[in-house]
């Protein structure tokens, strides 16, 4: 793979290996193997007792919303029967698909419904992995013959690294030479965006996120939103943080290294500048809300609340960039227009 560290592709002569590798945070040394057959052949023997997905999949469960772009890119949502909540879907098809009663909520995590999703029989469960926990629900899929994938796009660290997990989809659908093409025009897009803002003499400081409680939970300096700041042409405040996963901050600590900040983004469920004054006072004072320099990552929304940023962005990180430089460097963009995200009012 060009970026992504978290799958790999063997191609032998009658079936294709997909590995997943680390599929889960802080894991390490953990690898899954998916073994592909074509429908129209006969499983190898020496694949017995493996992982076999049969392919072209044709039924296909999704448990996370961020493997759905991959589906809308390769024109295959006719696939998907079953997702776990139609609230957090923003893909205006599939919507109809639910309501059309060819799509069910099959529930995540603890509260998978496997009743109901035995019953739309899936070639192939698409999940995740947030802990070894996981093992748990690949194991009890296993007994039912379930075919299982973990998909570990989210722990990539570079936004095309992510994109790049549109050829582990397409492997699934038969489609890898329409996967490949779809990722090197993407890639293209992004570098070409990315070079325009390389040489700025000024790199705006850029705050991200929104406090819980009393924490800040900060996505860490080698994290992927870090590294899409820093290929849009601003400095991210804790970009000197080595970490690719989110780490504790205290709001005090923020507020210090805040006054800095030219702008804010990413602003969590803050609709509005009131929104962000009514969690705490204290942000009236911070620059970014002063000249109203705040823009949330939440412009295509559905109804129920889902956001295609975690869809159609991971697909299209291209465009997340090019709205990053029209807000950091407006002078380099030409028609303005954000596509992903929004200015708070």
């Amino acid at each position: 793979m060009k970026y992504a560290r978290g799958f790999t592709i063997e191609d032998f002569k009658t079936y294709k290996k997909l590995t997943v590798l680390n599929p889960w945070q802080k894991s390490s040394g953990i690898s899954y193997s998916y073994y592909l057959v074509p429908r129209n052949q006969k499983v190898p023997s020496l694949l017995k007792g493996k992982n076999i997905v049969r392919i072209p999949v044709r039924r296909v469960v999704c448990l996370s919303t961020t493997q759905l772009g991959f589906l809308e890119a390769l024109n295959e949502t006719s696939s998907l029967v079953g997702i776990p909540d139609i609230n957090l879907v923003s893909d205006s098809s599939i919507i109809q698909r639910y309501h059309d009663n060819k799509l069910s909520e099959v529930g995540y995590a603890q509260s998978l419904n496997y009743e109901l999703l035995l019953s739309l029989k899936p070639d192939l469960v698409l999940t995740y992995g947030v802990d070894g926990e996981v093992s748990a629900q690949l194991n009890k899929l296993h007994d039912l013959g379930v075919p299982v994938m973990l998909v570990g796009e989210y722990l990539e660290s570079t936004p095309m690294a992510k994109c790049e997990w549109i050829k582990f989809v397409g492997a699934i659908y038969g489609k890898q030479a329409a996967s490949k093409k779809w990722f090197n025009r993407i890639d293209s897009s992004y570098r070409q965006i990315k070079d325009e803002v390389a040489d700025v003499n000024y790199r705006p400081k850029i705050l991200a996120g929104l406090p819980w409680k009393d924490s800040w939970w900060m996505a860490g300096g080698e994290s992927n939103l870090a590294n899409l700041v820093r290929d849009a042409g601003g400095e991210y405040l804790w970009h000197g943080n080595t970490s690719r996963d989110a780490f504790v901050v205290s709001i005090e600590d923020v507020f210090m290294k805040a006054k800095s900040a030219d702008f804010w983004i990413n602003s969590g469920t803050a609709a509005s500048i009131k929104d962000l004054r009514s969690v705490d006072g204290r942000f009236s004072s911070l620059p970014p809300v002063k000249k109203h320099a705040v823009y949330n990552n939440n412009a295509r929304t559905s109804a129920g609340g889902g956001n295609d940023y975690w869809e159609k962005g991971v697909v299209r990180p291209d465009l997340i960039l090019k709205d990053l430089v029209t807000i950091f460097h407006s002078d380099k963009v030409t028609d303005g227009k954000l596509y992903f995200y929004r200015q708070l009012n």
